[in-house]
């Protein structure tokens, strides 16, 4: 006689026989079923804008006419050759004030190692950049000489080794307000001097 638990078995098998188990369709599958195909969308991306402005500042004239009168002024300088220097170099007899006043921008181990174009006075470019815009008593402290000052239509050169730093240097000194008529520099610069078998003074500056 079967027992109680095995009628349930029994009863249970039939009814799943009878009974086809539901499917269970995805939420895609239920959407083609119940309401034919459909189209996805994708999310909407915000458009990009752009604010188109309205109104610009601009420099006003006397700015934008100071920036280019530095520039052509720069551009202007005078590029000193070797016999103009040679011919222009102090002799005993000669004012000072009248010749050329020749500036060496190279540093201090430059000096030592080659010397200096006679009369010439040293302002390292690299180590001392903001010279020429000292006021002359700042100056004389830093350096130990007055500041440079071309009189009576003086010329004040700069040079250094190949040229680059003597004339990035005079664009500083008229940067600085030095009269561009009064500033000049040697593009060959040492290397010319020397190829040339311009004379040498003896450098007696500290390192």
């Amino acid at each position: 006689m079967a027992t109680v638990s095995t009628v349930q078995r029994s009863a249970a098998m039939l009814s799943a026989i009878r009974t086809p188990a539901r499917r269970v369709l995805s939420p895609a599958l239920r959407a083609i079923s119940t309401r034919g195909l459909t189209t996805t969308t994708r999310p909407r991306v915000p458009a990009l804008t752009y604010k188109i402005p309205t109104s610009f500042s601009y420099p006003s004239k006397s700015v934008q006419l100071q920036r280019r009168q530095n520039s052509n002024d720069s551009n202007s300088l005078r590029n000193w050759g070797f016999e103009e220097i040679n011919a222009s170099l102090p002799s005993e007899s000669d004012s000072p004030t009248h010749k050329p006043i020749l500036v060496d921008v190279r540093e201090p181990a430059e000096l030592q190692g080659t010397g200096i174009i006679p009369s010439a006075i040293s302002i390292p470019f690299a180590s001392q950049p903001d010279a020429m815009f000292l006021t002359p008593d700042e100056f004389e402290t830093r350096f130990g000489f007055p500041k440079p000052e071309p009189v009576d239509g003086a010329q004040m050169i700069f040079y250094c080794k190949a040229g680059v730093r003597a004339k990035a240097m005079a664009q500083m000194a008229v940067q600085a307000g030095y009269d561009p008529s009064t500033v000049g520099y040697y593009w060959g610069s040492w290397l010319d001097w020397e190829r040339n078998g311009g004379k040498v003074e003896r450098w007696e500056g500290d390192e």
